[in-house]
């Protein structure tokens, strides 16, 4: 039982010695004016070119007035726009 109390013990300082180093990392990379603040990568590329994500039109339910993106949408024969097939069931009747 001894053992594994110092294999625990051992572990959480080994731990803690790599946190201690990747923070160290870190603030030097950022203090030396990195953009990407030491992540190697992990950043999603557009947020560093600075091009915002497409805007996607936003439409309203024809029932319930909820606004949802136009990809999600669920149309009648008249091109009414609906959230779902029950709120477009509903306004048929």
């Amino acid at each position: 039982m001894k053992y594994v109390i110092w294999l625990v013990i051992a572990l959480a300082v080994v731990v803690w010695f790599q946190r201690t180093k990747k923070n160290i990392i870190n603030k030097s990379r950022s203090a030396s004016g990195d953009p990407t603040g030491g992540a190697g990568g992990g950043a999603h590329p557009s947020s560093l070119s600075g091009a915002s994500p497409p805007v996607e039109e936003m439409v309203a339910c024809a029932h319930c007035g909820l606004h949802f993106p136009a990809s999600e949408a669920v149309t009648d024969y008249a091109g009414t726009v609906f959230c779902g097939e029950e709120h477009r069931r509903l306004h048929a009747h």
